[in-house]
């Protein structure tokens, strides 16, 4: 919430590395949707409501299917990160379907 007057925190992009805590967390076994979401603290209602995706499609991507390009748009502007370093961090780049 912002209270009048108040400036809103300009948000650095997240950059994706083999070092970053989410790629650890890949490594060792968590699905890359948890793993983005556990990271970034982002409750499925809340995600829904930033992205615009459906809990229930939520709940289907985080099972393994593929997503679209505007999905992933979507993912990466609520986890504060670039799409293509989001599809860098999939498991396979063929999960996105144009």
């Amino acid at each position: 919430m912002r209270r009048k007057g108040e400036r809103t925190i300009p948000q650095q992009l997240d950059l994706w590395s083999p070092a970053h805590p989410v790629a650890h967390a890949i490594a060792t076994g968590s699905a890359w949707f948890h793993a983005w979401q556990m990271q970034k603290c982002t409750p499925v209602v809340q995600l829904a409501k930033q992205t615009g995706i459906a809990a229930a499609r939520l709940a289907g991507i985080a099972a393994g299917d593929r997503l679209s390009r505007a999905e992933i748009d979507a993912l990466a502007r609520a986890w504060t990160i670039s799409a293509a370093d989001l599809i860098a961090s999939l498991p396979d780049p063929a999960l996105v379907r144009d």
